[in-house]
């Protein structure tokens, strides 16, 4: 995979056909009782969000992170095996969340969203195979923008909760 036009084929077929899975749900959609809107929170008084952004927002958010996953793939940083566990990893946990939601068991999602802080300390959440798949797998049930601002507050947090303790113990062991 990271033979740059075998990945660049990859990354175009990733593309269209998250592009035409969305295209289909929403067509599904729409004949089928109208597209919904997500309300932030679930709440009749915030905006709500139509499912239809996702046509935009899912394609978009695909090109960039197979894209970002590739360039790391070609210098080196990340491995195949470590950017699939991390998408998977993503899919995963954002569709415990979508399922358990869907299900109305409150409890799992609130204890997810409570372990993420854990999980950000030994994992690097921010990277954007965890964002895509945790989008991806929270698209049906909240379409395609909530689950983008959500799984970027998310990185945020991982990011800063990964990456800051590592700069602090490189800073220390350096003026030692």
């Amino acid at each position: 995979m990271s033979d740059r036009p075998q990945f660049a084929r990859l990354r175009i077929g990733a593309t269209v056909g998250v592009a035409g899975t969305i295209g289909s749900l929403l067509t599904w959609q729409y004949f089928n009782g109208g597209v919904p809107s997500h309300s932030f929170m679930a709440r009749e008084d915030m905006p709500s969000m139509s499912n239809w952004w996702g046509a935009l927002t899912l394609p978009l958010l695909t090109w960039f992170a197979l894209g970002n996953i590739g360039s790391r793939l070609a210098a080196g940083r990340v491995t195949e095996r470590a950017a699939l566990l991390g998408a998977l990893g993503g899919l995963l946990f954002g569709a415990v969340l979508a399922i358990a939601y869907e299900l109305k068991y409150n409890d799992i999602p609130s204890t997810q969203v409570q372990i993420i802080p854990v999980f950000a300390l030994f994992v690097p959440i921010y990277r954007a195979e965890y964002l895509l798949g945790f989008v991806l797998a929270l698209a049906y049930t909240f379409g395609g923008v909530l689950p983008l601002i959500i799984g970027t507050v998310f990185a945020l947090v991982g990011a800063v909760l990964y990456l800051a303790p590592r700069w602090v113990l490189r800073r220390f062991r350096m003026k030692r």
